[in-house]
């Protein structure tokens, strides 16, 4: 399995909680990972909600765990986890191989723990505003590009093309758009080739279209970065990384100070490629 920083972080973060507490990490250890991380949408979970470090503590104390329970030897864990916590793991990288990512993020991981029905994670669990929390964690979310002071990074030099797309890509790019990623994207990309500017940049290499990146194409909004995707056996190359960019400074040269990402999956992407920030939602109501 292939895990975020952040996922390995919280992985971590729970093998300490576990061996403070029950010695095997099960998944209420997982939850407390993701609010001790205080990064990303695990600060804005551990803001919105702050009682539930305590919530989940005085939980764990309360629960009768199974002694004879001994987990079993689970990379990249140094100490035993439960098979309850494998099959939460295992469920989360079902959920991002089937959204067609290569990374098992903290929203795959909170998804999988409350579908998860053992005894003891639904015990944990009750009562808690579970919609609200994946609401924070685990749905895309908007995140916001300061242009102001953005400046196009040094892009190491491959055998891909990286292009601005002429009218004359349309047919090639929406074949390939819909065998990759499916019809919902096509409505969007025919947005853009009707501008006469075409703010679509695509990557080619021997064979054809292998990823593109939009902006100002969605329901034709200003300032609106995306769709953008990249062939899934073409990933961990840096080709959407350098097409983002390639949007990104003609964003900044046509004038906008900001770059909105609409409805980011893999938000630690955008952290890190281009300093994206996550828009928080305005949630008061999560106290218990």
């Amino acid at each position: 399995m292939r895990y975020t920083d952040r996922s390995l972080r919280i992985l971590k973060y729970a093998e300490m909680e576990a061996e403070r507490t029950t010695k095997v990490v099960y998944p209420v250890h997982l939850l407390l990972g993701i609010l001790l991380d205080k990064t990303g949408v695990c600060a804005e979970l551990y803001i919105n909600y702050p009682s539930l470090t305590e919530i989940l503590n005085d939980r764990i104390e309360q629960m009768q765990f199974d002694i004879e329970d001994k987990g079993i030897i689970y990379e990249p864990f140094n100490i035993n986890i439960s098979q309850t916590t494998k099959t939460v793991l295992e469920h989360a990288d079902f959920q991002m191989k089937r959204f067609k990512q290569v990374y098992i993020n903290e929203g795959h991981i909170v998804d999988a723990i409350f579908k998860n029905n053992d005894r003891i994670t639904k015990a944990i669990i009750d009562g808690l505003d579970v919609s609200r929390i994946l609401e924070i964690v685990s749905v895309p979310r908007d995140m916001i590009v300061s242009l102001r002071d953005y400046s196009f990074p040094t892009i190491p030099t491959s055998g891909i093309t990286f292009r601005k797309a002429k009218l004359s890509d349309a047919s090639s790019l929406k074949i390939f758009v819909e065998k990759e990623f499916g019809n919902g994207w096509l409505d969007s990309i025919k947005n853009g080739f009707l501008k006469e500017d075409i703010p679509i940049f695509i990557a080619q290499d021997d064979q054809g279209i292998i990823g593109f990146a939009c902006f100002d194409v969605v329901r034709r909004k200003k300032g609106l970065f995306g769709p953008m995707g990249t062939s899934f056996s073409n990933r961990i190359q840096g080709i959407g990384y350098t097409l983002l960019h390639y949007c990104l400074v003609e964003m900044k040269e046509i004038g906008y100070e900001y770059a909105v990402i609409g409805e980011a999956g893999p938000l630690e992407f955008y952290e890190k490629a281009c300093n994206a920030d996550v828009i928080p939602k305005k949630i008061t109501d999560l106290q218990q």
